[in-house]
């Protein structure tokens, strides 16, 4: 098959290997499920399973309609799979999925599913045979023997937004949550407009990487070419705030021929052969090196609280049992120096996060608000020497945009560095009580062990947080209704010089007003975000000290209630507890041998 022809041998290898280390990795925390009793360690080390076993990497195909998605779609894998047409076509979630075949299956809203031959499909997917979705269709899922599909990658084709159909552009948004990367469509022509800015803003609030492609280059010049992608550049990178955009410029439709006639020169002269290389670069490397890494980190975690709560539960067994009880009280008197060191370090966190708000995050819109507010007299008379000849409704149409614009200038640029700024300052007080949690846990693992003559190396929580922004701009109406109105009524009456001042000095106002308003909601957008990281992070550091205070005491228990068994009973006991040990140190050591492997492959490991 010509997409399998061009993928090359490369691509395959290294999926491959991806596949035999995830294969192996996912054998762990299965064969650990009957080893751990902590409920959070079998909750975790079953998520984990579930993770590693549906390991489907969702790339999502998105952009305004008539962008060509279906179509680079096609061209990806090489064949004229989904439907295209001249006037805006695909309506319904299309999800295209590695399989042996071709095979495509219906999947309706009310739990049935269809299955129906490839060329059936645009009777459920496209809006001028399925209008409004009256079919009631949830998703068409495709099956398909290409090698992009075949370790856990799905593509998946999206309605275009924008379009006279709303409830297609609905059906995208719908399925944003689901993306883990994305190919942002544009074309030369028309370039990017307003609404897949729009659209592009909030995607980027759910894929972790997006890729641009300028799609339909060969249907202009050169030089037309060169400014479409420079223009499109300057705008993702300037009003999107994406800063060293890689664009990619191709003919997903001369791709398409190209690879069904096997036409080399003519594919690479499409373009795509250089943004398939990228992506597999990223499907080898990134993607699969994070998700191995950090996956067997967090089970080798798992593996240390539990052989931790075992060897204890081993020790407990040793000596007479009044030794023991009188061991179990001495750690209940040292929690207490504990537990006061823990409410001291929560203590310390709200008091610098509240200084972040209050200090930092104030300060600054302070200064923002003071500076901005200077400059609207200044800014507003300038323009208006640049219009003062037109009229007093043209004028009043003129000043609504300039606000408008020049609000969502002011507060665009502010908002991206005053994040970064409050981002990486909370980032280090977030590490500063990380840092401190963990040494409670080690002083809660060094107690245990001292007690006990444990030698144990201490674990540690590691916590990845993300505090999106609902920040969104926000001009109200009252403004240009204000300005407009005034052009209909009273200064309809007036001189053009009067009319002309009561306009700028209502602009001028109305300026003022935005700037505190958007200062005051940024203010609050801020706030509640930082708190709420706070809140969840302390919650999620509180929960893991006292889950670790509760498995000491629980092993502890288990050794004094076991000491209480019959001999046989106790020589059970001892037998699982001993395989459970075993489990451990074998879990230990094939995470060793996994990381060890890791760290030897080139960096394009999946």
């Amino acid at each position: 098959m010509a997409s399998a022809a061009n993928c090359g041998s490369f691509f395959i290898v290294m999926l491959e290997r991806y596949s035999t280390l995830k294969n192996r990795l996912a054998r762990v925390p299965a064969g650990l499920l009957g080893a751990a009793e902590g409920e959070a360690a079998i909750q975790t080390l079953d998520s984990l399973s579930r993770k590693i076993a549906e390991n489907e990497f969702s790339l999502v195909v998105a952009g305004q309609f008539k962008r060509g998605k279906s179509t680079f779609i096609n061209a990806i894998l090489g064949e004229d799979l989904l439907p295209t047409a001249i006037i805006p076509l695909t309506s319904i979630i299309t999800v295209i999925r590695y399989g042996e075949a071709l095979h495509v299956e219906v999947f309706f809203n009310d739990g049935s599913r269809r299955k129906i031959e490839a060329r059936d499909m645009a009777f459920y997917v496209t809006e001028k045979n399925n209008p409004k979705n009256e079919k009631d269709v949830k998703r068409v899922e495709i099956h398909y023997p290409s090698p992009y599909l075949k370790h856990g990658v799905q593509i998946i084709d999206t309605p275009g937004v924008a379009s006279v159909h709303g409830h297609n552009t609905d059906t995208t948004y719908r399925y944003l949550p689901h993306a883990d990367a994305a190919v942002f469509l544009v074309s030369v022509d028309p370039p990017i407009t307003e609404a897949e800015l729009k659209f592009l803003g909030d995607l980027k609030g759910y894929a972790t990487r997006i890729f641009f492609v300028l799609n339909k280059v060969d249907m202009v010049g050169a030089v037309d070419r060169q400014e479409s992608l420079e223009f499109t550049r300057q705008v993702i990178e300037k009003q999107a705030g994406l800063k060293n955009a890689e664009i990619f410029s191709l003919s997903a439709r001369q791709a398409l021929e190209a690879k069904s006639d096997g036409g080399e020169a003519g594919l690479k002269e499409s373009g795509l052969p250089a943004f398939e290389q990228m992506l597999d670069d990223f499907l080898l490397g990134e993607r699969g090196r994070v998700f191995l890494v950090s996956t067997a980190a967090k089970i080798r975690n798992v593996v240390s609280q539990e052989s931790f709560s075992a060897e204890l539960l081993q020790k407990s067994l040793d000596g007479p049992l009044q030794d023991l009880e009188a061991k179990m009280r001495q750690f209940d008197s040292a929690l207490a120096t504990i537990e006061q060191e823990r409410r001291d370090s929560n203590r310390l966190l709200r008091a610098e996060a509240n200084e972040l708000a209050a200090g930092v995050l104030e300060e600054d819109l302070t200064e923002l608000k003071i500076r901005q507010t200077g400059a609207v007299a200044v800014n507003l008379d300038a323009y208006y020497q640049e219009v003062k000849k037109e009229g007093n409704r043209a004028l009043a149409r003129l000043f609504d945009d300039y606000v408008h614009e020049r609000i969502q200038e002011i507060f665009t640029g502010f908002r991206l560095e005053e994040e970064k700024k409050l981002e990486e300052m909370l980032a280090r007080i977030l590490g500063r009580l990380l840092d401190r949690t963990n040494t409670i846990i080690g002083h809660l693992v060094e107690l245990s062990s001292r007690i006990f003559d444990l030698s144990i190396e201490p674990f540690t929580i590691d916590e990845s947080l993300a505090a999106k922004s609902h920040f969104r701009f926000k001009i109200d109406e009252d403004v240009k209704v204000s300005l407009e109105s005034m052009t209909e009524s009273a200064t309809m009456l007036l001189p053009r010089r009067l009319a002309h001042g009561l306009i700028l000095k209502e602009a001028k106002e109305r300026m003022e007003k935005q700037i505190d308003r958007h200062c005051g909601r940024l203010r609050h957008d801020f706030v509640a975000r930082i708190e709420g990281t706070i809140k969840q992070f302390s919650s999620r550091l509180d929960e893991t000290v006292g889950n670790t205070q509760d498995s000491i005491r629980q092993a502890l228990e288990a050794g004094r209630l076991a000491r209480q068994k019959s001999e046989a009973e106790l020589r059970q006991f001892e037998e699982r507890l001993g395989q459970r040990l075993e489990a451990f140190e074998s879990a230990r050591r094939e995470l060793a041998e996994i990381e060890n492997i890791i760290a030897k492959e080139p960096e394009k490991i999946t």
